[in-house]
């Protein structure tokens, strides 16, 4: 007996029953799943309320006139001006909002049909004469929203949390808190935008597992979709750099701790990437799996003794002390802490596990996401609390922009027992967040130079080329950040201020922007998750392309130059 997954998928575009067949990958782990679709047809849905409200011909009645320089005569004649609900209809048409008329699936906005098409599950047995396969039962293999909200969880808890100490510690507590539900509400935004984009693709394709490349060259165009391709692989290399040199130095440290042997500079950086890559390269996915979700388990069950060991020696005093709060350096707690919120990559997987049921994939995210963003602020306060109130640092040192509250804390813990503790937690923490992180990486990397060559996955082709991809996705990182072992905070920097922005930020709005407003007669496959129209999405690529600028910036040092130029000129005026 063997299973055999297929999906029952509705489109209102045709009555006629097709089949096609998918494979599609798990970017965290590389997983491959064979997926069977077969598509029915529905019926057309009824006009919208607004579409009749709108068409109503004039009343009798006393109007209020609006200003003739918003809505032309003709429209202006067709509206009862004292009239709420008219009114409202009027405002969301102009903002961008959505009419019932375009969804293709009505019973899924009426609440008859939860989802977009059912995932069965088939069992077959061979016949031992004839050889042929022959199905014996098909269940429904509905999707848990509890475990896409672990998957979610689980791929936000990574290596970026690591760099969130330092890169708050300049602002405080407070207002990197602040920062961080913030950003949550932005990441999350964002995560529903590609949910509506990957549900509208499933829709015309008839499959689904379609991944952010695949919708990005869609929706953008082939020359639009560079620039997401470009930031793709910049994000991932550039993160790979910071992984490889953190993990590299979290090695040297346990091996001169345990053994007293101190390998030259570079060294442990090679040693790190090469059990890596040679634990993914000769191993089978399957084995990769298993091995990464117990060391995510590993990573889990270190974060709470690190927490239970760490919250009675906090000094919450220090923590929240307004020495300690500079709200007006938050911007620059924005990279990272979008880059450890990052996990819109599975977004997609999420959308074929839920069958595209908009209610369970909007819980599964906002779910999902929130467990780390409470893990984030604990650790936040657990670090901060503990190094803020330690002997010798001060307001100075906390803004120098080089203070390290865990390499701080991992070298001051010596004759302190409760320190010794929570140091020795967080190289294990930190080793074990680095691991994770960098094979889902990896795999990432590798699927994308594949798509990229057009080479398969898997078989004799694949194999011949497999030497020339692992090289092209472990050298470049191994050789940065060997020659620079102290990149880890300074590339995480760069990758969330613009990989981050860029691919997660600026494109999923435009490209839902293309898809609801480019052609208006196109058919839609839901209704906004995101609500808000064009306020909204013109909000978030705004912001982001601000921050984008004020980062690059700052980074090329014209912040600084304005700056001082500024100063200079007041000093002559005064």
């Amino acid at each position: 007996m063997a299973p055999l997954s297929a999906s029952i998928l509705l489109l209102s575009t045709s009555a006629t029953a097709f089949t096609t067949s998918n494979v599609y990958r798990s970017e965290r782990v590389g997983r491959r799943i064979a997926t069977t679709t077969t598509t029915l047809g529905v019926l057309e849905k009824p006009r919208s309320i607004i579409a009749e409200i709108l068409d109503r011909p004039a009343r009798t009645t006393t109007t209020i006139d609006p200003p003739s320089s918003t809505i032309d005569d003709e429209e202006h004649a067709q509206i009862d001006w004292n009239n709420r609900d008219e009114i409202i209809g009027v405002v969301r048409e102009k903002i961008g909002g959505i009419s019932e008329d375009r969804v293709m699936y009505p019973e899924m906005n009426s609440g008859e049909v939860p989802r977009m098409f059912s995932n069965l599950q088939y069992q077959h047995e061979t016949c031992e004469e004839t050889g042929a396969n022959r199905i014996t039962s098909a269940t429904h293999n509905t999707g848990s929203t509890l475990g896409a909200a672990a998957l979610i969880a689980g791929t936000t808890i990574g290596a970026g949390v690591l760099a969130l100490p330092a890169a708050t510690a300049p602002t405080g507590f407070i207002p990197s808190s602040g920062a961080l539900f913030l950003a949550w509400m932005y990441m999350g935004a964002s995560a529903l935008l590609i949910a509506e984009l990957s549900m509208n693709r499933i829709a015309d394709t008839g499959r689904p597992g379609v991944g952010l490349l695949d919708m990005q060259r869609t929706f953008l165009g082939e020359n639009q979709a560079k620039l997401g391709a470009g930031a793709y692989f910049f994000l991932h290399y550039v993160v790979m750099v910071a992984y490889v040199a953190q993990g590299g130095a979290n090695l040297g440290m346990a091996l001169d701790s345990f053994s007293g042997i101190e390998l030259p500079g570079g060294a442990n950086q090679l040693l790190f990437t090469g059990a890596i890559g040679s634990a993914i390269y000769f191993t089978r996915p399957s084995f990769m799996e298993k091995l990464n979700n117990a060391l995510v388990l590993s990573v889990l069950a270190s974060f709470v003794g690190l927490v239970s060991q760490g919250l009675p020696s906090v000094d919450f005093a220090a923590l929240i002390a307004p020495e300690h709060q500079d709200p007006t350096t938050v911007i620059n707690t924005f990279p990272i802490i979008f880059l450890s919120l990052v996990y819109h990559n599975v977004v997609p997987t999420i959308v074929t596990q839920l069958e595209g049921d908009k209610n369970k994939i909007r819980t599964a995210i906002i779910g999902g996401s929130f467990v780390p963003l409470l893990m984030f602020l604990t650790w936040n306060a657990v670090i901060l609390g503990n190094v803020y109130g330690m002997p010798g640092v001060n307001a100075e040192m906390i803004a120098s922009g080089s203070f390290d509250p865990i390499a701080l804390l991992q070298q001051s813990s010596a004759g302190d027992g409760a320190l010794l503790s929570v140091s020795n937690l967080v190289g294990t923490f930190s080793e074990l967040a680095v691991i994770t992180s960098m094979i889902g990486f990896v795999y990432g990397v590798l699927d994308a130079l594949t798509d990229l060559f057009n080479l398969p996955s898997e078989g004799p082709e694949y194999e011949k080329w497999k030497p020339a991809l692992f090289g092209a996705t472990l050298l470049p990182p191994l050789a940065l950040s060997a020659a620079n072992p102290d990149i880890f905070l300074s590339a995480l920097d760069y990758g969330g201020a613009f990989g981050v922005s860029t691919l997660f930020l600026v494109l999923p709005p435009l490209m839902v922007w293309k898809l609801r407003y480019e052609d208006e007669e196109r058919k839609l496959a839901t209704l906004p998750l995101l609500p808000g129209g064009k306020v909204s999405l013109g909000g978030l690529w705004k912001i982001a392309g601000t921050l984008i600028l004020e980062q690059g910036a700052d980074k090329l040092g014209l912040l600084d130059w304005v700056h001082n130029r500024w100063m200079e000129v007041s000093g002559l005026l005064a």
